[in-house]
């Protein structure tokens, strides 16, 4: 996980512990203290769409890399093993 993932999930986190204690604990009407739902929401779904992104491309570099591995002439597989 990158720093810059980490940071997101964590804040997105804070703003739903807030919204909680906002809404559950101080008695505060929704309307005020929806936005730290909101925020909590949408920095979960790019924190997600983040990791999905790393992951292809990750998974696309390990690809290219079992490709290149793999040796072009019988002899060098044979010598391989």
């Amino acid at each position: 996980m990158k720093l810059f993932e980490s940071i997101i999930l964590f804040a997105s986190l804070a703003f739903l512990v807030m919204f909680v204690d906002q809404a559950l604990y101080k008695k505060v009407a929704l309307k005020d203290s929806y936005f730290f739902l909101m925020f909590s929401v949408a920095g979960f779904l790019f924190y997600t769409y983040k990791r999905g992104l790393r992951k292809i491309k990750e998974k696309q570099e390990a690809e290219a890399n079992k490709k290149d591995e793999k040796p072009k002439s019988i002899e060098k597989r044979l010598r391989k093993k």
